[in-house]
């Protein structure tokens, strides 16, 4: 039968019609049967005490249900949830299927497991949290004695709530410092490497559900054309939650992009949001060098990156950024990216040898995300260690929120109200006609900077 008949489409109307007016009887009442309103009742229905996160999926599902089916199917809805149904305008795009409502109860069904799921995982890591807090707070006071319990009862400061109650050990055996050379006395020397290798070290921790939805709204409003990979790099916090872990733990990642899309703002951002210590370097020429530490015994001996970054934050969960990793160099002297391997398996990197120290660390909590302009210089080893994002170059309609995000980092780094710093109208209207030049974040946040320079010195000669 012919698509384009229109004899065909004027009977198949006509059935419809005709069905339509049987299912609700000559006397049904012509009361509209809206979207809303079907949300509403089903969600009422069928996810009655659910989440907001499961009341989301839900109107998500039934709007899908209800733009990819047909009228039939709409008005058979309708009755079962005791709406009339009249007719209505058939929209460009819809009626291209026949699914019934038994199927979109079945998902809604699903949904709802999936919920009580996910609240039962925030209980118990609810619980487990407490129950660690219980036991530091009785070492607490063993260790420190009734004065220490008794200033902490009276209004002592509290912990971090970002850092969690859950101690590791860093340097696996505190006592392999005496042999060292000079006893590990250059060791001492730095106190907060030695406070970290002698010492409980805590982990960054992400306590709150919400906080990763915070972080997708947060983020997708600051760099919108990039909504795909912040996706991304929260997915391990989900899984995370979902397994009853706070520890802020993620998948090794790749972002790969041209440059001046603003990948490394990104992550420093994604790393702040989560309240993240960070180390960055860019290793673009570089071989092994430093960066992976020089043995004690060497008049030129430092710490490796790890060490260094773990030391300065006073966390074992650090994320370290790499920039341009496919641009690192394999020389006599090494190879970043081979070196990086046993410090991306979780196995292997609990008991990673130092060079520094002489000893086994635990490196595992260390988060690892690099920038990459290509793929086809990173080898396959370290690849198929990571998840790799593609970080897309910004269009013209991101412009005037790239610049919002650009204003408020710029108030921030000069540490003013971002109220200060403004662009008119005809500085967005300019931004948004040359972008498409350069579609580089980086040269955008440079244009930012010249224009509220100028604004500025044009604000103040109005003054003077």
């Amino acid at each position: 039968m012919d698509d384009d008949n229109p004899q065909w489409d004027a009977e198949v109307d006509e059935a419809i019609a005709n069905y339509v007016a049987e299912v609700l009887g000559e006397t049904a009442s012509a009361t509209p049967f809206s979207l809303p309103q079907f949300v509403k009742a089903v969600l009422t229905e069928r996810l009655p005490d659910s989440s907001s996160e499961a009341q989301e999926a839900g109107y998500r599902a039934i709007k899908r249900w209800w733009t990819r089916t047909n009228e039939q199917a709409r008005a058979e809805a309708a009755v079962r949830h005791g709406f009339t149904y009249i007719p209505e305008p058939k929209p460009q795009g819809m009626d291209t299927g026949n699914d019934s409502i038994d199927v979109l109860h079945a998902e809604l069904e699903d949904i709802g497991f999936l919920g009580e799921l996910v609240q039962i995982a925030d209980m118990q890591l609810q619980s487990q949290l407490a129950h660690q807090e219980r036991l530091q707070e009785e070492s607490r006071r063993r260790k420190n004695g009734a004065v220490g319990a008794s200033r902490t009862a009276l209004g002592g400061a509290a912990a971090d709530p970002g850092h969690s109650q859950e101690l590791g050990r860093y340097l696996l055996d505190p006592e392999a410092l005496k042999n060292l050379p000079d006893g590990g006395r250059q060791v001492e020397r730095n106190a907060a490497l030695h406070a970290v290798c002698t010492e409980p070290v805590p982990y960054t921790e992400c306590r709150d559900r919400g906080t990763i939805a915070r972080i997708r709204e947060g983020l997708g409003a600051r760099f919108p054309h990039a909504t795909a990979v912040i996706d991304g790099l929260l997915r391990p916090l989900e899984r995370n939650f979902d397994l009853g872990r706070a520890v802020v733990s993620l998948r090794p990642a790749i972002l790969v992009g041209p440059p001046g899309t603003g990948k490394t703002a990104l992550l420093r951002a994604f790393a702040a949001e989560l309240g993240l210590p960070v180390s960055q370097k860019s290793v673009a020429g570089s071989a092994d060098g430093n960066l992976f530490g020089t043995s004690a015994g060497w008049s030129t001996a430092m710490p490796s990156i790890v060490s260094s970054t773990i030391a300065q934050s006073g966390i074992l969960n650090p994320l370290i950024i790499l920039d341009e990793i496919d641009k690192a160099q394999t020389t006599h002297n090494g190879s970043i990216q081979e070196c990086l391997l046993p410090l991306l398996e979780p196995g292997e990197a609990r008991r990673y040898h130092e060079r520094y120290l002489a000893s086994a660390v635990d490196a595992s909590g260390v988060n690892w995300i690099f920038s990459a302009n290509q793929l086809d210089r990173i080898g396959g080893p370290l690849l198929s260690r990571c998840d790799v994002f593609e970080m897309p170059r910004p269009a013209r309609h991101h412009v005037r929120a790239l610049a919002k995000s650009i204003l408020r980092d710029q108030a921030e780094l000069l540490g003013l109200h971002p109220a200060f710093l403004r662009l008119t109208a005809s500085d967005l209207a300019f931004l948004e006609e040359t972008f498409d030049r350069h579609r580089s974040v980086r040269v955008l946040a440079e244009l930012v900077r010249q224009l509220i320079d100028d604004n500025a010195r044009e604000t103040a000669r109005v003054v003077m």
